[in-house]
């Protein structure tokens, strides 16, 4: 259970710094902004498969 909240304060902080990052760039980067978005919804996309396998491994105990 322990490498579930240490994987969890990683994506927290990952998506922190993402806004942090928006934030300082600010209004000059609209189209990248756009594409940030974008981005960060794959990111939680791919985030959510990955705790899904992970949940399966663990049901098989792997």
């Amino acid at each position: 259970m322990d490498h579930k909240i240490k994987l969890e304060e990683l994506n927290r902080e990952a998506l922190e710094k993402l806004e942090a990052y928006m934030k300082e760039r600010g209004a000059n980067a609209e189209g990248d902004h756009d594409k940030i978005n974008v981005a960060k919804d794959d990111w939680q996309v791919a985030w959510n498969k990955l705790m899904e396998t992970l949940l399966v491994l663990e049901r098989l105990e792997i």
